[in-house]
């Protein structure tokens, strides 16, 4: 008897069951709780979030004409970049003292009200974001406290899987940016930002937060390189004058100003060149981001691109293989779960600066028992190591005394060309 349904005649079947490529998510959407005067409310409804790009008119000319919603467009701008962005505008009538007004950029997280609304982003707008911000409101340690809004930040990056939480710590000292970091020292969701920064408002320097311009800069880094597995380090702000406070930069001291504070999970603004000018009054200069590392006290898991990599797998393989439930178990689609994977993590490790290192799918028998595999289960594990962001170049030097071998060589040859042998006459 045939497996199939009998029939007399000719039928075609299409088999679905084929390897499955995984398409990694765009991790670039910059989504954030602002404040916002003169908003239109008919485009941003208090608590909801909106989602729309930075080159879209109406929803730019509708963001206010003040505000730290206004300042993020424009950071995202001066940066050069056009950016994905989910915004959430609370209603802040009433709202008079910091404590109150950040109460509202909080929000409820049962009422998914300020931040927490961007928990509802996918369901309402269909984009999930990707690097959160709140400015203005994640640098103060209120009653000597974590900071409330950095705090939900973090709460909201475990739910949404490829999320990183970008924050301002306070600018007045290295010890205070410090002691802010080390309220966030065991998660692997924050990026810390030390310094404000100082932009041209009408052609006078005005000092604002730096999380807008770190996270329009991670925008870039995504964008450059086409993917999200690299640091945003290493490179210069476009659109800031510099930072409100100077730190201390030497490339090749380890006790400098940004080595503290980097080794201690805070990201700096530093100048890297040497000797640019002189001038008669100075001020604060640096546009170079020195932030590779998270808030994090792991050494494992502290870099960057190594937190977006593995959040970008993490959340690409469940996306992917869902399209594998509900079929049968058998060897071929079996086989072909395990190809999937295989192709994945190969074409990630032959990306010109490779996403990871090494890599093994492997279906291991003793996971995947009779009563699992009788129930629907099938237990595949997937080993990899991040590529590591170069942090430490370590060059020894020492005296070569074969160098004057070199040298005697040298001087023979020469003489030979001039026919000159022993001595030169005097």
């Amino acid at each position: 008897m045939p497996a199939t349904t009998p029939h007399v005649g000719v039928r075609t079947f299409l088999n679905r069951t084929d390897k499955q490529p995984f398409i990694i998510a765009d991790l670039s959407t910059i989504g954030g709780c602002f404040t916002a005067t003169g908003v239109d409310r008919a485009l941003y409804p208090p608590d909801t979030p909106v989602h729309f790009t930075t080159d879209d008119a109406d929803m730019v000319a509708g963001a206010g004409t003040s505000g730290t919603l206004r300042q993020t467009l424009d950071a995202i701008a001066s940066e050069g970049v056009v950016a994905s962005v989910v915004a959430v505008v609370p209603d802040f009538t009433g709202a008079v003292s910091i404590e109150q007004q950040m109460a509202r950029i909080v929000g409820s997280p049962s009422q998914k009200t300020g931040l927490y609304a961007l928990l509802s982003a996918q369901g309402e707008t269909g984009i999930e974001p990707d690097n959160i911000i709140a400015p203005g409101f994640t640098s103060q340690r209120l009653g000597n406290a974590a900071n409330p809004a950095a705090t939900a930040m973090d709460a909201i990056c475990e739910r949404l899987p490829t999320a990183l939480a970008f924050c301002d710590t306070p600018s007045s000292s290295k010890e205070a940016a410090v002691e802010w970091a080390a309220d966030f020292s065991e998660t692997l969701n924050v990026v810390a930002i030390g310094q404000a920064i100082r932009v041209s408002v009408e052609g006078v320097p005005i000092v604002r937060p730096a999380s807008p311009h770190a996270a329009a800069l991670m925008v870039k880094t995504d964008k450059d390189h086409g993917a999200p597995y690299y640091n945003p380090g290493n490179q210069a702000f476009k659109g800031i004058l510099g930072p409100d406070r100077a730190v201390g930069f030497s490339i090749s001291d380890p006790d400098c100003e940004a080595n503290y504070l980097i080794q201690r999970g805070v990201n700096s603004i530093v100048q890297i060149e040497k000797n640019r000018t002189s001038r008669a009054s100075n001020s604060p200069q640096g546009k170079s981001f020195w932030g590779f590392f998270t808030t994090s006290n792991d050494p494992l898991w502290r870099a960057i691109n190594v937190i977006r990599t593995r959040k970008a797998v993490r959340e690409v393989i469940p996306r992917t293989l869902v399209k594998y439930i509900g079929k049968n178990l058998g060897a071929h689609v079996a086989v072909t779960l395990l190809q999937s994977l295989e192709d994945f993590i190969s074409e990630l490790k032959s990306l010109p600066e490779p996403a990871i290192l090494g890599g093994r799918v492997a279906w291991d028998r003793s996971l995947n028992s009779n009563a699992t595999l009788r129930t629907g289960g099938f237990v595949v594990t997937l080993d990899f190591e991040e590529a590591p962001p170069i942090t430490d170049i370590q060059v020894y030097t020492g005296r070569y005394e074969a160098a004057f071998n070199i040298l005697a060589d040298e001087i023979q040859t020469a003489m030979s060309q001039y026919g000159v042998a022993g001595r030169l006459a005097a």
